[in-house]
């Protein structure tokens, strides 16, 4: 049951006092009529000592069904809590106070009966988690005689999914270790790529007999010609998030420490970017993987499916600014996977494993994700400081592309980068280049 407690107003103390005095001059001077001009104070003061406040919440944040809002802007209900449709607490005729405030503003106050409902339009992030609006409310008597303590709540905490986009290219590993899938294999097997064409052997199906190479080659006719073809086989692609950084776009936002105010930056081109390549690739029936390079939670594994979409969709709206620690190991991609690492490339760290993972054979890209940056330093020594990253980063994506690893860039329209989408441009070369050392390695002169 509800904990009921009294909280008494300036205006009942007030009562009390004058109800006292009335009471006490009659009886000194022996006047029934003195005494009777206490009875309305004392009245008073009796409603204001019976009138309890409830420690249940009587105010509370809620998603707006009927209305939906545009951009970055959430339309939330300030309501009663009410549970399909029904109040949940019997609020008392009165009025509620709330204040409320959003990150970055100052706080607002906000006056309404006790049933009342009142819409809020908030800003909120672009993706990911962030806490949108704080508020607190005090419950007032209708008379205005009695408050109840002020109530702070939890602040309303909103969770936005990355969009997913246009479909990418998909370039593929030339080892694929999958048994079936939409991408053709360099193993003998059942699939669509022409391998050769060959003799009847025992345990060929009929199917595969070609009657028209049969007629050319078997000039006797004693002889059926087969197709052998590459097997089909599904890709598998490991994404990789560096979560130790969040690059706002202004340059001087760099220098706040523990700024509240909801501003997009490198981690939101993460999102976006791996939702993008996530799905392309799940869209035909690959199968998909993620890790970060944090280390303090469990990868997730590979797998297939719109549900394994939205589960890596919401993976990523959890990610948030964790510092990186030493690791027991690298994170292990699977066999034949196509890695991409998405990161803002300000230490050596994705380098590396970029690296590690291109010596070992398999198809690597990095994506570059801080935004198109403003640059608004105050001081000399904030210029020189963005200066010197800016420079060491450059230093960094020049030595991949040395080392011949891609590094693309992950901005998107929503980020003010124009129209050009490099990340697409990125991925159909990379897919073109997958596909030409394919046929160098399946040619007639290959070794």
């Amino acid at each position: 049951m509800a904990r009921r407690s009294v909280t008494h107003s300036p205006v009942w103390a007030l009562a009390v006092i004058i109800a006292l005095v009335c009471v006490g001059a009659g009886l000194v001077s022996g006047r029934p009529d003195t005494v009777a001009l206490a009875a309305p104070f004392a009245l008073l003061a009796l409603a204001g000592r019976t009138t309890a406040s409830r420690e249940d919440t009587v105010i509370g944040i809620t998603g707006d069904r009927r209305a939906q809002g545009t951009g970055r802007r959430l339309r939330l209900l300030l309501a009663p809590p009410r549970t399909d449709g029904v109040a949940t607490v019997a609020v008392p005729p009165g009025l509620v106070a709330t204040i409320m405030a959003t990150p970055g503003c100052p706080p607002e106050a906000l006056v309404l009966r006790s049933d009342e409902e009142c819409p809020v339009l908030v800003d909120g992030p672009l993706s990911g988690e962030a806490d949108v609006l704080s508020y607190g409310s005090i419950g007032f008597s209708p008379d205005l005689t009695a408050a109840s303590a002020f109530r702070p709540t939890p602040p309303v905490r909103v969770s936005i999914l990355a969009p997913v986009g246009p479909m990418l290219a998909r370039p593929v590993s030339r080892r694929l270790a999958g048994m079936a899938g939409t991408h053709g294999s360099k193993r003998p097997g059942e699939g669509g790529e022409l391998r050769s064409i060959a003799p009847l052997q025992p345990g060929d199906q009929r199917r595969r007999i070609d009657w028209r190479a049969t007629a050319r080659r078997s000039t006797d006719q004693d002889r059926l010609m087969v197709r052998r073809t590459f097997a089909d086989a599904e890709a598998s692609v490991f994404l990789v998030v560096d979560q130790g950084q969040d690059l706002p776009r202004s340059t001087s936002d760099w220098f706040e420490a523990g700024s509240s105010r909801l501003v997009p930056g490198s981690l939101h081109v993460a999102r976006v970017a791996a939702t993008r390549v996530a799905a392309s690739y799940l869209s035909v029936g690959d199968r998909v993987g993620l890790d970060d390079l944090s280390g303090t939670r469990r990868a997730l594994r590979s797998a297939a499916g719109a549900r394994h979409l939205e589960q890596i969709r919401t993976r990523l709206a959890a990610t948030s600014v964790i510092p990186r620690r030493r690791r027991r190991r690298d994170p292990v991609p699977p066999e034949g996977a196509v890695v991409v690492v998405f990161s803002a490339f300000l230490d050596p760290e994705p380098a590396r494993l970029l690296r590690l993972w291109h010596a070992q054979g398999l198809v690597v890209a990095g994506v570059d994700c801080v935004p198109s940056l403003d640059r608004t330093e105050v001081t000399t020594t904030q210029a020189r400081a963005v200066q010197l990253t800016l420079l060491r980063r450059r230093l960094l994506l020049d030595d991949l592309w040395r080392d011949g690893i891609p590094v693309l860039s992950g901005l998107s329209g929503e980020i003010g980068s124009g129209t050009d989408d490099s990340l697409e441009t990125g991925f159909r070369l990379l897919e073109r280049r997958a596909h030409r050392r394919v046929g160098q390695g399946s040619g007639p002169g290959a070794r």
